[in-house]
């Protein structure tokens, strides 16, 4: 085969991947870690910028597995997520963010509040924060201003709702792991979701009780705490269909219907 013949070989290549239906194309990009995702921009000019409005964006294990040689990696996965999200050029409907557990990556939180300020600004639905290198530091406050959320998990942090908090109007399903909470705020944030469905709770440290009075929508609670007794720790438990309670040492699961 000559060269020439080589080249048109490839180039026919090339277009039939090209030429693939939009909705094949935007199923194959989801599909994709963001490593994979952002290679893409070399298979061809048509592709050269397809990445960047996928609406969706994972930051996990493997990412952050290739910057475990580094004695602080921080800064330079901070620069690298900041890069791709300021090329990104669509809406971001979803986004994860979940750092391995035993790492030494730090990221700040004015990075971690930046990044989150800019996703409220793209329409962010789905957010996921996991934080299992460095436990509780200080949320990123600009999480109170993605008004578009409906799921939400965060994970590793110390939990603070500002006083001005107008609520998370929209959030159906809420996940909060290995937090630690500042006085009310627990209750505070529950009672911004009127129409909060699912609700995964894991407790540290002992609490006297949680009052869900004003979740009436709420439908399935995993509740996992650290304490040996769990008796009246929840108040006002509404009308549910699902609940699950966990404690180290005993462990208690029914089914309740409304």
């Amino acid at each position: 085969m000559t060269l020439s013949e080589k080249r048109a070989n490839h180039g026919d290549h090339i277009d039939r991947i090209s030429d693939l239906p939009c909705n094949v194309i935007d199923g194959i990009l989801e599909r994709l870690n963001i490593q994979e995702l952002v290679s893409t921009s070399l298979l061809s000019r048509k592709w050269r910028y397809m990445w960047n409005s996928v609406p969706q964006l994972q930051f996990c294990e493997d990412f952050f597995c290739r910057f475990e040689d580094l004695n602080d990696p921080g800064p330079e996965i901070s620069r690298i997520i900041t890069e791709i999200l300021l090329l990104h050029n669509g809406p971001i409907y979803r986004f994860i963010l979940d750092i391995p557990l035993f790492s030494n990556i730090l990221i700040t939180t004015e990075i971690l509040n930046k990044w989150v300020l800019f996703l409220s600004r793209r329409g962010i639905k789905d957010l996921a924060l996991v934080n299992y290198a460095t436990f509780f530091n200080q949320m990123p406050s600009h999480v109170f201003s993605c008004q578009e959320l409906t799921h939400f998990w965060f994970s590793g942090f110390n939990v603070s709702v500002p006083p001005n908090f107008r609520g998370l109007k929209k959030l159906l399903v809420l996940q909060l792991d290995h937090n630690t909470y500042e006085f009310g705020a627990l209750e505070s944030l529950i009672s911004g979701c009127p129409l909060l469905e699912e609700l995964s709770i894991e407790l540290f440290g002992d609490m006297k009780s949680i009052c869900l009075k004003k979740a009436k929508n709420l439908t399935d609670l995993l509740l996992t705490v650290n304490q040996e007794s769990v008796s009246g720790l929840i108040k006002s438990l509404p009308e549910i269909q699902r609940l699950a309670m966990e404690s180290y040492r005993n462990k208690i699961s029914f089914l309740r219907h409304s």
